[in-house]
């Protein structure tokens, strides 16, 4: 006689109403067939005993957007995030459930049957997240090829991974022992020394140009430092660098429509971090209206 969790196993296919199919049956094995066990996340502070209330609260916050972010890529894959939202932070909650010498103990919202995930159980998104989150962690001290990953995983798993290294290297390092619903327990950590590497490069960045062509008109300009204003058409101010062979055409065109052709320059860090875009007037070009024809 097959099990429900037999049956689950053997339903192919990944469209919705297979995943439906799949979870009913392994909600009927928690029901009826296994001995439930509770998620259970212990975070622990790395050589200190004396850890204060801010730095569980660094650690934790910065545990619960990390979650918070790959839990919004399990749900929306397609999706990339780099600050977290107040709905991700809802979808995939982290709950403290105690604190004991320099360790902090996190659970899991009880599963809803319409959002469980299945992997190997029963979990919730929190969970999975959880799970997903360790996964780019390293396993210990000396794990080094888990630090160069990092480096090449998508832009939401980078900036969530940050979180953590921020977090570490503002205060101390952690282990992490996450006793999933089913399935082995998972252990990882992250030291300081680990943190400040990873700091480094996840800080490093990169430029991003590209070219705009922006009708407006010239609101200003500021001969000794080089800076044009420019209001759009549709809506909110532009600033930036101007060449001083452009310096005497905008005078001349000041307060009047005009076309701009600009480049612009936006850096972005390894984790994702966008810096705010950098314009430089290349040319201007006045609109033409019958008044002046």
């Amino acid at each position: 006689m097959n099990t429900f969790r037999q049956i689950a196993e053997d339903i192919p296919g990944g469209t919705w109403l297979d995943d439906l199919a799949r979870a009913s049956a392994m909600a009927a094995h928690a029901k009826f067939e296994r001995t439930s066990r509770s998620p259970l996340l212990k975070v622990a502070m790395l050589g200190s005993t004396q850890a204060d209330a801010y730095t569980f609260s660094d650690i934790g916050r910065a545990l619960q957007d990390a979650t918070a972010k790959i839990g919004h890529i399990i749900r929306n894959p397609s999706g990339e995030v780099t600050i977290v939202q107040p709905a991700d932070r809802d979808k995939a909650p982290l709950i403290q459930r105690g604190q004991a010498g320099n360790a902090i103990f996190f659970g899991f919202p009880e599963p809803e049957p319409a959002d469980a995930l299945i992997h190997d159980g029963i979990e919730t998104l929190s969970e999975r997240a959880v799970k997903e989150l360790c996964d780019f962690l390293p396993a210990n001290g000396s794990d080094d090829g888990a630090l160069d990953a990092v480096l090449l995983q998508r832009d939401t798993v980078r900036n969530a991974v940050s979180d953590v290294v921020n977090a570490v290297t503002k205060n101390a390092g952690i282990g992490l022992q996450l006793t999933p619903t089913a399935g082995d327990e998972v252990v990882r950590s992250l030291t300081s020394d680990q943190a400040k590497v990873l700091h480094s490069s996840l800080r490093e960045s990169r430029e991003e140009v590209g070219y705009e062509t922006v009708s407006g008109r010239l609101d200003g300009v500021r001969t000794r430092r080089r800076i044009f204003y420019l209001e759009r058409e549709s809506g909110g101010t532009i600033q930036g660098a101007v060449a001083p062979d452009l310096l005497d055409e905008i005078k001349e065109n000041l307060d009047r429509p005009v076309t701009a052709r600009l480049r612009v320059v936006r850096t972005t860090t390894i984790d994702g971090r966008r810096g705010r875009p950098v314009h430089e007037l290349l040319e201007i070009t006045r609109e033409v209206s019958l008044f002046d024809q």
